[in-house]
C-alpha cells in the first residue's frame, strides 16, 4: 500500500506541475521560468505528509518541520544558483566546473533527506540512501527516455524533462523508496 500511495503521489505531482504550467503560461516559450510554481510547495507538503505517515518516529512533528525547512532551503539554494549561473559564464573554468558538479550536488539532496529521516528515528538503510542518490541523478536521463514515447514537443533534454513534468514522478519515487518498509521475514 505504501508503494501505491507513493506512486500515486508522484504521478499527481507531475500532473499538477504540468497543469499549472499549461494553465498559467502555456507550453510555448520560456514563460514558465518567470513565475513561482505553486505546485512545488503544495506537492512538497503532500510529500512531507506522506513521509510522516509512512515513517515510525517518536516526534512526527519534528520530522515534518525539519523536512519543510530542508526542502525550502534546498529550493532557495537551487533557485539562486540557477538565477546567478549566467554570471559565471564569464569566469574561466567555473562554468565548466559547475556543469560537472551539478550531479554531485543533486545527489546530495536524497542523502541529506535520508540523514534527516534517520536523525528523526526513521529506519532508513544506508544502502537505500546511496541507491536513492544514484537513482535521483539518473531520474533525469530516464525521464527524457520515457518522455520520448509520450510527447514530441520540445527537445529531448533536461529542460523539457522538467518543463513537461516527466521527471517529477521519478524524483519523488526515488526520494521516497528508502522509507518503504520491507515485508517482515517469517
Amino acid at each position: 500500500m505504501q508503494w501505491l500511495s507513493l506512486v500515486l503521489l508522484a504521478l499527481m505531482s507531475g500532473i499538477a506541475w504540468r497543469a499549472e504550467l499549461e494553465w498559467r503560461g502555456g507550453w510555448a516559450g520560456l514563460t514558465w521560468i518567470t513565475y513561482f510554481h505553486w505546485a512545488i510547495p503544495v506537492c512538497g507538503l503532500a510529500f512531507v505528509s506522506w513521509v510522516v505517515r509512512v515513517t515510525r518516529v517518536q516526534r512526527p512533528s519534528t520530522l515534518a518541520v525539519s523536512l519543510v525547512v530542508f526542502f525550502s532551503l534546498s529550493y532557495v539554494v537551487f533557485y539562486q544558483l540557477n538565477l546567478h549561473m549566467s554570471r559565471w559564464v564569464v569566469l574561466p573554468g567555473l562554468m565548466q566546473w559547475m556543469v560537472w558538479s551539478i550531479p554531485v550536488f543533486w545527489a546530495l539532496l536524497p542523502l541529506a533527506f535520508g540523514l534527516i529521516c534517520r536523525a528523526s528515528g526513521a529506519s532508513v538503510r544506508i544502502s537505500s540512501m546511496l541507491a536513492s542518490c544514484v537513482l535521483f541523478v539518473l531520474s533525469w536521463p530516464l525521464s527524457i527516455f520515457v518522455r520520448s514515447f509520450f510527447e514530441e514537443r520540445g527537445s529531448p533534454d533536461t529542460v523539457h524533462a522538467l518543463k513537461s513534468g516527466f521527471v517529477i514522478p521519478f524524483l519523488i519515487v526515488v526520494l521516497g523508496f528508502p522509507l518503504l518498509r520491507r515485508p517482515s521475514r517469517v
